[in-house]
């Protein structure tokens, strides 16, 4: 069996990997008959192996196939459905999943749609049926490299479009409980009696979390604290959790099966305590929601019970092996999840480790030495699981957490021993009264504050993050085999020149194997501007693109872009004018880099250390690049518009220039063309996203680019960039691109001067759940 599972998840991973665009996908009827030959040929074995394959494929045929048809986008929709999972609310805008009823026969509408309801006077809860009038598009998010892919979220979720709610009488409650997502709708009154039970207490958040897996009340503050303190698998419901219920149920049943025993009812209690152990785990399962990290410990524990009913022992391996393999068939999808992989190796490294340490212990009869020997084990596996999660905290996370084994020590045990049992006797007990369960969840509450208070004093302390060079996957899977080598029970030697291999692989390791003399990233931020200037040694960010109702373009773009490249100081950044969607940002930006040098016409109301205003004839050099100002002037001494006033930051090597103008209109460009001196130009971002305002015949000619990219959000309302603008730009010579068609675009001048257009985003790093570009292509080919 555990070769099966590794051959089925290499097979899958792989299918992920080739489907690299979407097209037409096999008929199920012949990926069907396809197991069958295999079965008959090779064995069940063989055709067991290909189900979860097969599984895949029609998974991915069926996401792109059940997507929303293109001429139903933007139309008004009357849908009826039920919304199924809990939803969403952050800075007044509420979402959720909205499944239609199945006899609603609209042709081309998806089963699951993701909406926001803006403004909403009454918001929709888990369960209840609705009727909306909806406005849908496809699923399509930013693509930026190493920030969050929207669209592949979708596809794991079998979201096939995204919208928002009309403002319409038509919109009203049906139903407060569908025949639809009950489960759903379960979670959603207990996590509501938890939060009556705790009247705003701020443990009440996670508690929730650890009940019902209502991890959305849940802000990403608080993710990024248990993110930085390793603890973040403490609110992911999985084996921790599960083991923890079907011990409590294996005690129960066994008591209940002595009662029935006392009472004449011949029944052995050991097996009457199994049966309840997998029930409660069940349940538990269930009010989680099934996830991935949940699915794995339910199959391990319902496996252990079959058969320790049966009195047959198969190793632990195999067990976990069958878990894997019965979490591929039910979600094909998972290995798309970082979960899924944080989950399994995890456990796998657990087992490892408990080679050695089975070896090691004898049983002792002291309770003293008993204790000993726990506290020893536990310090073991967290050394254990910190070398051992390591490479994959540095792929999905791109750091590793320097405090985690400590964190853990003290706040797992506290877990296990004292708000996981509490939290769920309190669940339970609101089944009875709210005084009963209120009685069990105010202490947990009160000992999951004082977690929090500990974890944030652990944040404080210097060092408690590592953030590694960029390391390629090459670099990664390298990692991973000499992490498996270092935690290997003995005897094995040469452990030490191991360990050396690694420190070496860590220092050494790099994105790229060198870096460019010049690296442009032009970053897609939808309606804004971002981008990344990066010489060998030193990076500058001019704008940080918009502010969203929840967050920025700085925390969800610009920082991992910047994580991704591996910029670890940030000497400046250019704010090019007001606009909020070139400085909604850069509060996140500073935060994460105080060091960093604005530079910029206006102070904006930010918090910085080093300002240098933006003036014509101010420069720089970086690394041989040269960096210089050409616009504005001294202050006061032309009255600029907002626009107008903007930032023209001019960047040159040897053989190449960049120039951002920022949003400059008609009158500041015809001002830098009569007094400024534009060298030939290689690279321009498009003065204020090609609105008809700017981009003047007389500033094309002046600059006449190879590239012209324009910085617009995917179909924006004032349907950037403008045609006319498009064309005078390419009867110019210069190659148009958009980013909201190609994604972030990376563009590179390497160290004889010559620049490259490297990579498109969209185009490059797509996948078959990437929505293809249907708008302006670059008709140039990469050089």
């Amino acid at each position: 069996m555990v070769w099966s599972a590794c051959l089925v998840l290499t097979l899958i991973c792989a299918t992920n990997a080739l489907l690299t665009f979407p097209g037409p996908f096999l008929a199920a009827e012949l990926l069907v008959s396809l197991v069958l030959i295999t079965w008959l040929m090779w064995g069940p074995r063989a055709g067991a192996v290909l189900v979860p394959v097969i599984g895949a494929l029609l998974a991915a045929g069926w996401s792109i196939e059940g997507r929303l048809v293109p001429g139903l986008v933007q139309n008004d929709l009357l849908m009826r459905g039920t919304v199924c999972e809990l939803p969403r609310t952050a800075a007044g805008v509420h979402r959720f999943v909205f499944e239609h009823d199945r006899e609603q026969s609209t042709p081309g509408l998806p089963r699951r749609v993701y909406i926001s309801w803006y403004r909403a006077r009454v918001f929709p809860q888990a369960g209840e049926r609705w009727q909306l009038k909806v406005r849908l598009k496809r699923p399509r998010g930013l693509s930026n490299p190493g920030a969050f892919d929207f669209e592949r979220w979708a596809h794991i979720r079998g979201i096939g479009a995204t919208g928002y709610v009309r403002n319409s009488p038509l919109n009203y409650r049906i139903a407060a409980h569908g025949s639809e997502c009950r489960l759903a709708g379960l979670r959603q009154r207990i996590a509501g009696r938890i939060d009556d039970a705790l009247n705003g207490r701020p443990g009440a958040h996670y508690l929730k979390a650890l009940s019902v897996g209502a991890r959305e009340s849940l802000t990403q503050p608080d993710w990024a604290l248990l993110r930085r303190t390793g603890t973040v698998h403490l609110m992911a419901i999985s084996g921790l959790h599960i083991g923890l219920v079907a011990g409590l149920m294996f005690l129960l049943g066994r008591y209940l099966g002595r009662l029935l025993l006392w009472c004449g009812i011949e029944l052995a209690p050991l097996i009457v305590g199994r049966w309840f152990g997998l029930t409660g785990a069940l349940v538990y399962a269930a009010l989680a929601g099934f996830s991935v990290p949940t699915l794995r410990a339910l199959v391990m524990v319902g496996t252990v019970t079959v058969l320790t009913v049966l009195r047959r022992s198969i190793p632990a391996w195999q067990i976990l092996a069958t878990a894997m393999f019965v979490v591929l068939c039910v979600e094909p999808t998972a290995p798309l999840s970082a979960g899924f992989w944080l989950s399994f190796y995890a456990v796998g490294l657990l087992m490892l480790g408990a080679i050695g340490l089975a070896q090691a212990s004898l049983s002792v009869p002291s309770l003293r030495m008993r204790v000993t020997r726990l506290a020893g084990q536990l310090v073991k596996a967290q050394v254990l699981l910190t070398i051992g999660l390591a490479p994959l905290s540095i792929l999905f996370f791109a750091q590793v957490s320097l405090i985690a084994p400590i964190a853990n020590l003290v706040v797992v045990p506290v877990f296990a021993a004292l708000i996981v049992p509490l939290t769920l006797i309190g669940t339970g007990g609101l089944l009875i009264s709210d005084a009963v369960g209120r009685f069990f969840l105010v202490p947990a509450a009160w000992t999951m504050e004082r977690v929090l208070e500990f974890l944030q004093w652990l944040d404080r302390l210097p060092f408690t993050t590592w953030v590694p060079p960029p390391i390629a996957p090459a670099g990664i899977a390298m990692i991973v085999a000499v992490t498996l080598v270092a935690i290997w029970p003995r005897p094995l030697p040469g452990r030490g020149l191991v360990l050396t291999l690694l420190f070496a692989l860590l220092g050494g390791a790099s994105l790229s194997s060198g870096s460019p003399g010049l690296r442009i990233v032009v970053m897609d931020t939808g309606q804004g501007l971002a981008v990344l200037i990066q010489t060998r040694t030193h990076a500058l960010v001019y704008d940080t693109g918009p502010a969203f109702r929840s967050s920025d373009a700085g925390r969800t773009v610009v920082l991992p872009v910047l994580r991704y490249f591996g910029i670890r100081q940030l000497d400046a950044l250019v704010i090019s004018h007001g606009d909020a969607d070139h400085v909604g940002g850069a509060k996140s930006v500073l935060e994460r880099f105080p060091e960093a040098e604005l530079i910029s016409a206006e102070r904006f109301g930010l918090d910085f250390r080093r300002y240098r205003p933006c003036i014509a004839g101010t420069q720089w050099r970086w690394d041989g690049v040269l960096f210089r100002v050409l616009h504005p002037g001294d202050p006061g001494a032309v009255d600029w518009s907002e626009n107008d006033g903007s930032c023209v930051l001019l960047i040159q090597t040897a053989h190449a220039a960049v120039l951002l103008p920022g949003d400059i209109e008609r009158r500041a460009e015809a001002h830098l063309t009569r007094n400024a001196r534009i060298p030939a130009i290689d690279l321009v971002i498009a003065p204020h996203h090609g609105s008809q305002s700017s981009s003047t015949p007389a500033f094309v000619a002046a600059t006449r680019p190879r590239y012209i990219v324009f910085s617009v959000g995917y179909r924006n309302r004032w349907g950037f960039p403008d045609a006319q603008i498009v064309q005078r730009w390419r009867q110019a010579g210069a190659c148009p691109m958009t980013t909201a068609d190609n994604g972030a675009l990376v563009f590179e001048i390497n160290r004889a001067g010559w620049m490259t257009l490297q990579r498109r985003q969209r185009i490059d790093g797509r996948s078959f759940w990437t929505e293809s570009a249907d708008g302006l292509r670059p008709t140039c080919r990469l050089l």
